[in-house]
Order: structure tokens, then C-alpha cells, then sequence
């Protein structure tokens, strides 16, 4: 695939409906303690509207009384419209796969729209002190396209 220029338009950003949940119960008891974050993408095509949405979630987990407990989920979907979409698939044996470049693109703006759903949802909490951290991705792009 040769490099050209691509043009992606953000169509919508919203918070997905009963995807949000806040353990408030067990922020009261995690004190001071650490919390591991997750990611996970899942990729959602539409290639007759040429659009794409990316629904991007994050799950906070922390040790409660010796137990790991989810501490928060918080999801958002970003639907992007791409010129030509058809012309920016690879195939990755028998999955189709966005081309790389475009698609750090579409999770750097949906990894952001997701950090500021976190920040609103957890202002009035104990999670209010532990933003989503930095995310490489580079690394969630290649669990994507080779983690199985």
C-alpha cells in the first residue's frame, strides 16, 4: 500500500449508555493502594457508509481486601467517516485490518475522548487523583492487529 494522504472526518464522540460503572464501595476501601489500568478496542467497520467507529474502553482494578476488585469501566465510541475506506484495508489472513498510520490516528483522538469521559466521571472520587495514564500506541495497535 503506497502513502497518501487521507482524509477522516470525527462524525461523533459519546459516552456508551450503561458502560460507565464506578465501584464507589470499593474506592472507600483501596485507600492509598496501586490500580492497574486496561484498555481494550474493538474495531466496528461500516464499509458501504465508508465509516468506522472505534469503541474504546478502560477498566480500573485495584486490591481490596486481598482481592482484585474492578474499581471502573468507562467506555466511549468515536465514529470516523473516511474517504475511500475500501482503499485503506489490509488483510491480516482471513481479518480485515485498517492500515497502521490511519489507525494510531483514529486511537490517538478516541484514547483522548475517553480520558476526558474519566476525568468528568471520576472529578467527585477517589480515582479523581489517577488519570488514565500515558498509552503506548504503538503497543495497543499491535495487540490489535497480532495479539490473539
Amino acid at each position: 500500500m503506497k502513502e497518501e494522504q487521507v482524509n477522516v472526518s470525527l462524525i461523533s464522540v459519546s459516552e456508551v449508555k450503561g458502560a460507565t460503572v464506578l465501584n464507589r464501595s470499593a474506592l472507600r476501601k483501596l485507600g492509598c493502594k496501586p490500580v492497574d489500568v486496561d484498555m481494550n478496542v474493538r474495531v466496528i467497520p461500516d464499509l458501504e457508509r465508508s465509516l468506522v467507529s472505534l469503541v474504546v474502553s478502560c477498566t480500573y482494578v485495584g486490591v481490596v481486601n486481598l482481592i482484585r476488585t474492578r474499581l471502573m469501566t468507562c467506555s466511549v465510541i468515536c465514529t470516523f467517516e473516511i474517504e475511500n475506506l475500501a482503499t485503506h484495508i489490509v488483510m491480516n489472513g482471513p481479518e480485515l485490518v485498517l492500515a497502521a498510520p490511519l489507525m494510531t490516528t483514529m486511537l490517538g483522538i478516541s484514547v483522548g475522548s475517553l480520558r476526558g469521559v474519566v476525568a468528568t466521571r471520576t472529578a467527585d472520587s477517589p480515582l479523581r487523583y489517577r488519570p488514565l495514564p500515558i498509552i503506548d500506541l504503538k503497543a495497543l495497535l499491535y495487540r490489535l492487529q497480532y495479539g490473539r
